[in-house]
């Protein structure tokens, strides 16, 4: 049997030789192998942390010592989330998700930077030699390209760089000059902001910014229609001065507003998009008030359109007991919903609402006067309300269960299943959905993603739905390992700190400190970045809830059965339904 210091000399060789010894856990004690553990994690051995998080007695021993057991679980966290993220089927036009991804990851503060991982990105090609052998060489290639490696932005002829940008240019003696050396010392984070700024004076590098290229290919595609409607001979002379040296978006709005109310023979295909792309006319425009009425309109409406399909009814069910069911209509800054955790108020973008209405020619006017429309708006930004209940249905959990509750991808990958479920159904079983989807994918992201989520769902299973949703739609947040790892890492290290302080220091902290509720409420990011300011007591709380992630899983795992449950009876009635209506 290995005593203690057998158990770290035999990790030390192996690490010498850029191997991992796994020691049978039969063979050794629990204190052998958490010896084991403790070395292999500190050479960044990512079997060994997940080997450590899975053993319960190894675990056990370790939480004699808690703070000890909490940095050791917030390295071991780190590193198997690594590997995770690495695993995922990543190719080169997944390179600018994966890069995003990274960048939470490796840099300044974070976990993997005290493994040696990071802050500087090359870092990880060699733990990636080491630890992932079999890696293959063109998941290696898109892994260069994300943590955006010199050679692979600016090719192998040059070392150095000038760059300009906005008021910064070479002519005028403001821009600079990068060097390799200077760029191998940035992190991911820095490397895509100063690629952020390049872009803007050189298209070139739009490749690097999944919404640039989206925007830009919109905007041409766009462009093509425009000019399609300007040539088509079918345009007054008067109207085509009033569009002549004007700006595009300006262009886009004055062609509708020539179709709204007027004769002109555009096809209708055009009219739509032109509509889709534009901004909205005044008598479109919902002002607050009227906002503020939709909301309690869509309120009421709401319930009758989720009723009867099993995604809706665990929603109303939810509201039952958790109401009231409560619809606010606002702007979202780019997204198409959010839920109000301070209010428990789904938020619907208005934004969005008004895309539709210009789609259907629809005024402000006449959507406050007719119910029908109204139902219409309701069927539309049905699966959003879906989708925002999850989230509602997690805050509630949290603050039942007394938690930390981090925002982080599990959370997505939840509510997007949710919102699948109730899609796919919808399109299979309300006609006037299906239709509505239909007629609105080819000119609404909104009504696209919204399909295209619904039949990944109803075609993956679930751990391939999990990883598009994490590769696809959030690779900007982290996933609870790495969460967990970050905030651990960061209250421990605090709390160690803290033991070291003076009595009239610890109690200086707790009378001005941040309250448990305000930590709380704190994302990951800003939390771990604010430990010094955190009241002792609540850094204790939130160091107890992360070093226990199996609660966390449980839910997760529990709501996926669920909903996964749910789809294999839908799958049996479609069978037994052979027909049913057709797919999208």
């Amino acid at each position: 049997m290995f005593n203690l210091q057998q158990a770290r000399n035999a990790v030390l060789t192996a690490a010498a030789a850029g191997l991992f010894v796994c020691v049978p856990a039969r063979a050794q004690t629990a204190a052998d192998r958490l010896a084991f553990y403790e070395t292999a994690i500190s050479t960044g051995d990512p079997a060994a942390a997940a080997a450590f998080l899975a053993d319960g007695e190894a675990v056990t021993l370790a939480e004699i010592n808690f703070n000890g057991a909490a940095a050791l679980k917030a390295k071991a966290a780190a590193l198997k989330d690594l590997k995770d993220l690495l695993a995922m089927p990543w190719d080169k036009a997944r390179a600018n998700k994966l890069s995003l991804a990274l960048s939470l990851r490796i840099d300044v503060s974070k976990p993997l930077a005290g493994l040696g991982i990071g802050p500087e990105p090359e870092k990880l090609l060699p733990w990636l030699a080491r630890y992932q052998p079999a890696f293959p060489e063109s998941k290696k290639e898109v892994v260069k390209n994300a943590i955006r490696q010199w050679e692979m932005v600016f090719g192998t002829i040059t070392d150095t760089r000038a760059m300009s940008w906005a008021q910064a240019d070479m002519f005028s003696g403001s821009g600079v000059t990068v060097g390799k050396a200077q760029w191998e010392g940035w992190t991911i984070r820095e490397r895509n902001a100063v690629l952020a700024m390049l872009m803007t004076e050189d298209p070139a590098f739009t490749v690097y910014d999944d919404d640039a290229l989206a925007s830009a290919k919109e905007e041409m595609s766009l462009l093509a229609v425009v000019d399609n409607i300007k040539y088509s001979g079918l345009l007054s002379a008067p109207q085509l001065n009033q569009l002549r040296g004007k700006p595009f978006a300006d262009q886009v709005y004055l062609l509708g507003s020539f179709f709204d109310g007027g004769n002109i023979a555009v096809d209708d295909v055009l009219k739509t998009r032109i509509h889709a792309a534009r901004d909205s006319l005044p008598k479109e425009v919902l002002p607050a008030q009227q906002r503020a009425l939709l909301g309690s309109m869509l309120a009421t409406a709401m319930p009758g359109e989720l009723a009867g399909t099993k995604a809706g009814d665990r929603v109303l069910a939810f509201y039952s007991k958790n109401g009231p069911f409560k619809i606010e209509l606002k702007p979202c800054d780019g997204n198409y919903s959010r839920f109000d955790a301070a209010t428990g108020a789904i938020v619907l973008d208005s934004e969005t609402v008004q895309q539709y209405m210009r789609m259907k020619g629809y005024s402000a006017e006449s959507l406050m006067s007719s119910r029908e429309q109204v139902a219409e708006i309701a069927k539309y930004m049905s699966p959003m309300v879906v989708y925002e209940a999850a989230h509602h249905m997690q805050a509630v959990w949290a603050k039942t269960s007394g938690v930390y509750k981090p925002r982080v991808q599990e959370d997505e990958v939840e509510a997007m299943s949710l919102e699948g479920l109730y899609t796919s159904e919808k399109i299979d079983k309300d006609a006037a959905f299906r239709k509505i989807m239909s007629d609105s994918r080819d000119y609404a992201s909104y009504a696209s993603k919204r399909v295209a989520i619904a039949t990944n769902f109803k075609k993956s299973g679930a751990k391939g739905f999990s990883t598009s949703v994490r590769q696809l739609y959030c690779s900007g947040l982290p996933s609870l390992d790495a969460a967990a790892a970050q905030v651990l890492g960061a209250v421990t290290g605090e709390l160690g700190r803290r033991s070291g302080l003076p009595a009239t220091g610890q109690a200086e902290l707790e009378a001005v400190g941040l309250t448990l509720a305000e930590a709380m409420e704190m994302a990951p990011e800003e939390l771990a970045g604010s430990v010094e300011e955190v009241r002792t007591g609540a850094l204790v709380k939130i160091q107890k809830d992360l070093s226990a992630p199996g609660i966390y899983r449980a839910r997760y795992a529990a709501a996926d059965k669920e909903t996964r449950a749910a789809l294999k009876n839908l799958k049996a009635g479609v069978v037994a339904n052979t027909s049913g209506p057709p797919a999208l």
